[in-house]
């Protein structure tokens, strides 16, 4: 488990309305710290009063940041939050297919396979459950 994760909210954007509902779409993001040295950037993107209908996505962006840094250092991952009976969850999915992959911040967008069962998953998940819980603006999720 990563110890004293800090949650570092940015910016935020309406990204346009769903499809299928016509209700407003939310982007935001923030970075990740520990031990003051930057973790992980981290995006979430879900459609304002339809998190139960349909969930949000989180990317994450995880690797070497700082002096000397580039993004070859850095990978990305996607998850996917959905609200199920038994309360929310949290879902890594091939990130190759969602905008993060196409990021200047990181040089390789993982699959699935690449995080569960492996030693990177502990840390994915400690980053989203530290996001979820300490960036206000999540409320809602």
């Amino acid at each position: 488990m990563i110890a004293s994760l800090e949650v570092e909210p940015d910016g935020d954007a309406e990204t346009g309305r769903c499809a299928c509902c016509g209700q407003v779409s939310r982007k935001l993001w923030g970075y990740v710290r520990q031990d003051r040295r930057l973790y992980a950037a981290y995006f979430v993107h879900w459609t304002a009063g339809h998190v139960a209908d349909h969930g949000a996505h989180i990317d994450l962006i995880l690797g070497r940041w700082g002096d000397g840094a580039a993004a070859a250092d850095r990978y990305a991952v996607s998850l996917e939050y959905r609200i199920l009976d038994s309360g929310p969850a949290l879902m890594v999915i091939d990130s190759g297919e969602r905008d993060i992959a196409r990021s200047e911040l990181a040089g390789n967008a993982l699959n699935r396979a690449d995080v569960i069962g492996g030693p990177l998953a502990e840390n994915v998940f400690a980053v989203c459950d530290a996001v979820l819980v300490h960036d206000p603006r999540l409320a809602e999720l």
